[in-house]
């Protein structure tokens, strides 16, 4: 629902209910004193308008309108009451998720040093050297997926990003060591108007879901031409695999918890990029053919360096 949350929502309904109870309730009150005046104008007695009559209704629109208003405004409370509750519980939920992503960096960072420190002692032993691989490479899933978790939860907040000059050829060296196979085709650097970190695991989900779900063994990233739009000034960069593509309907992409086929992830870091991308105010475009699975990303500049497709 965006920034307009449930509480908000059941608010607004209860005022409104209430609201249009009250006018109907105070518009029979009125045409019930209107009768009754109208009965004693006419005089007594009156075949057509009976004073107790009109006595008695008024007193039953009294009676149901009181009852009609007051069951409103209860039910009107206690939804709102449960929506606080769910959404005191959702944000539990999300520090919780916040809180050991947090803690889990520190000692994952150190279990990557130990480990790294025993593959250089025991680099001549093949049998240790491939268990450490492998649980080096157990160790890089698992803090992509803490990663994941963190920006589901900070998404899930609305929280904002920290949006700053990041150095495209920065991008690249800090992300080369984790993905040594990925082709940089940047022929000038730009300056790209983003939040680092958010950029960062941007490309390394595309990355992933390129290598894990395509099985793709080549990445390309490239740049083509700025595009002007109004005041803002963006590069499309392009991530361009070389796997089996996506089997599926493609405006489905970036849905999270959606599984396309017994194979595929959960959705969730397609997603993230979508959002991420999203809140940096760019787009993120989506296409499969046969020669692999492409991601377009346009993003704001501060630099206006030309390129050509």
């Amino acid at each position: 629902m965006g920034k307009i949350n449930r509480i908000s929502l059941s608010l607004f309904w209860l005022v409104l209910t209430v609201s249009l109870a009250v006018w109907w309730f105070t518009l029979g009150l009125r045409q019930a004193k209107t009768i009754s005046e109208l009965s004693l104008a006419l005089g007594e007695p009156n075949e057509f308008i009976n004073s107790e009559l009109l006595e008695k209704q008024s007193r039953m629109i009294w009676m149901e309108g009181t009852f009609f208003l007051s069951l409103l405004t209860l039910g009107g409370s206690v939804l709102i009451w449960f929506s606080y509750q769910d959404l005191k519980r959702n944000q539990l939920i999300q520090d919780f998720f916040s809180t050991v992503t947090h803690e889990m960096k520190t000692p994952l960072a150190g279990l990557r040093l130990q480990v790294e420190g025993l593959m250089e002692d025991l680099s001549e032993n093949k049998e240790y050297s491939n268990l450490l691989k492998r649980a080096l490479k157990e160790s890089d899933r698992i803090e992509s997926q803490m990663d994941k978790a963190f920006y589901l939860a900070s998404l899930m907040r609305s929280e904002s990003l920290f949006i700053e000059k990041v150095s495209m050829q920065d991008i690249q060296h800090s992300l080369q060591e984790t993905f040594p196979n990925v082709e940089w085709s940047i022929k000038q650097d730009t300056i790209l108007q983003a939040d680092k970190r958010a950029f960062e695991s941007i490309l390394s989900n595309i990355f992933e879901n390129a290598y894990k779900h395509g099985l793709a063994s080549k990445i390309t990233v490239s740049m083509n031409k700025i595009l002007k739009e109004k005041d803002m000034n963006k590069i499309k960069i392009s991530i361009q695999d070389n796997g089996r593509g996506f089997q599926g309907n493609i405006s489905q992409i970036g849905k999270p918890f959606i599984r396309y086929s017994s194979t595929s992830g959960s959705g969730i870091g397609l997603y993230i990029v979508k959002q991420l991308v999203g809140k940096m105010k760019g787009n993120v475009y989506f296409s499969s053919s046969e020669k692999g699975f492409q991601v377009l990303l346009e993003l704001p500049i501060y630099n206006s360096v030309s390129y050509t497709d």
